[in-house]
Formats: structure tokens, sequence, C-alpha cells
């Protein structure tokens, strides 16, 4: 029941007791100096201490479950508090630890050199760079080469960008061994890059150096032959 509820109750019951104690007001002045009533001042007050007691008792019941109500309120109220500060201490814990998985210690962006893998990039550019117009080479052999040069340098960037997310503080929530294990995946990649790029650009130029020794051997044979 609510403390409203209890309220009104307590209301109503002292307005029958009012109600009841003027009621038998009237009867009395009613029955003054008549003889014929058919019952005395004796029963009349018997029955009304007999109300007035069950009025009472009434009355002390809504008090003692108002009490226990407000009670039972104050013991809530004060769960409540305690439940709130378990609330913003869990927060402030959870917010602290996040803000920690933000933050980059320098032992994990000094695990690897970002220099070493940018001159990786550079090597893999210049490599490339220096097939251009090689001779030896057809005119559909330069497309396919700067395909696969196009498509070496998106890993690269891929990977090298990835990696700055990493180590720079406030852009990735990761912990400690998370970072590790992605930089070392972007430098490897990286490094894998430049290995292949290193094979391939080495077997294009061995191929045209092989396709202009063949061509200068027919030029030189072709006199001994007589052919132009």
């Amino acid at each position: 029941m609510e403390l409203s509820e209890v309220k009104v109750k307590r209301r109503k019951v002292k307005g029958l007791l009012i109600a009841f104690l003027g009621s038998c007001f009237l009867i009395l002045v009613s029955a003054n100096g008549s003889s014929a009533q058919s019952f005395s001042f004796a029963d009349l007050f018997g029955q009304g201490s007999k109300e007035m007691k069950n009025m009472v008792a009434q009355i002390e019941a809504l008090n003692a479950f108002q009490s226990s109500v407000m009670k039972g309120y104050q013991e809530m109220k004060s769960d409540w508090s305690a439940i709130e500060n378990w609330k913003d201490g869990e927060y402030a814990f959870h917010l602290g630890y996040y803000n920690s998985l933000s933050q980059v210690k320098t032992v994990v962006a000094q695990s690897v050199s970002q220099s070493d893998i940018q001159a990786q990039q550079q090597s893999i550019i210049d490599q490339f760079n220096a097939l251009k117009g090689l001779n030896g080479l057809t005119a559909d052999e330069q497309p396919y080469i700067s395909a696969v040069q196009q498509t070496v340098l998106a890993e690269c960037s891929k990977a090298i960008s990835d990696l700055q997310n990493v180590v720079t503080p406030g852009k990735l929530i990761m912990s400690d061994d998370e970072r590790m294990k992605r930089i070392a995946k972007d430098a490897d990649e990286v490094k894998d890059q430049y290995a292949f790029t290193s094979h391939f650009c080495t077997q294009v130029r061995m191929l045209a150096a092989q396709r202009t020794l063949e061509n200068n051997e027919v030029q030189n044979l072709k006199p001994l032959y007589g052919t132009d």
C-alpha cells in the first residue's frame, strides 16, 4: 500500500469518528426527557466506547503501517544509493581501463623500426621505376609490370597505414599484446612485398638482358651471313 493511500484511510477513519460522535449527540438530544426510550445512557455510551476502541485500534494499525512503509522506503533509498555508488565506481573503473587501451606504450611503439619499413617501401618504388623503358621488353609487358607495381604498392600502403594507426595513441583500443601482433603482421607484410619486388624485378631485368644479348648476337651474325 502506498503512503498516500494510508493518509486517505486515516482521514476516513477520523471522519467516521466525528460523524459517530455527532450522531451520538443528536440521539442524546432527541432522547432527552423521553421515558419510552428502549435503551439507557449506559448502553449508548457502552456502544460508543466499543466503537471508539475499534477506531483507535484502526488508527494505531494505520500508524504502524505508515511507519513500516516509511522504514521500507528509507531502506530502499539507502540500497539505491549504494547501487548508484557501485555503478559509478564500476563505470569509472571500466572507463579508465578502456582509456588505457587507447594509449601506446613506448616499448610497444619501438618494437619495430618504422624508418626501416619506409626504406623498404621506397626501395620497392625505385626498383619498379628502374624497369620503365628497359630495353628487351615488349610493348605488352610494360603494362603488366605497371599493374604488378600498383598491386604491390597498394598492399604496402595498407600495411603501413595500419601500422601507423596501431602505434598512434587514441586511434585504436587494443591491449599491448594485440598491438605487438598487429605491428609484427604489418611489418612482415611490407617485408614480403619487398622480397617479392626484389625477385620479380631481378627476373625482369635478366629477361630483358637475355633478349638484348640475343638481339645483339643476331645483329653481329648478320654480316657473316650477308644479311641486313
